[in-house]
């Protein structure tokens, strides 16, 4: 997967993840998190060799970064 579409699926991410864990922070900041989780997801998916070759394996990687990204940002703030 591209580099783009790991962003374009990090906005539906960061909605997800939002939900997910309710969230209540502002929807940007959510938005936010989820593509640098969807980032992130999709570079260590890459690492240990997970090649998602259809776009509900990459959305589902993606969602998983953002839901992990989303509590570290909880915990820390």
């Amino acid at each position: 997967m591209g580099f783009i579409l790991w962003i374009l699926y990090g906005l539906a991410a960061g909605v997800c993840a939002s939900w997910l864990i309710g969230s209540s922070h502002e929807w940007y900041w959510n938005i936010i998190i989820g593509i640098i989780g969807s980032v992130v997801g999709g570079f260590v998916a890459g690492l240990f060799g997970i090649k998602s070759t259809n776009w509900l394996g990459s959305f589902i990687i993606s969602v998983i970064g953002a839901v992990i990204c989303l509590l570290l940002y909880n915990y820390l703030a």
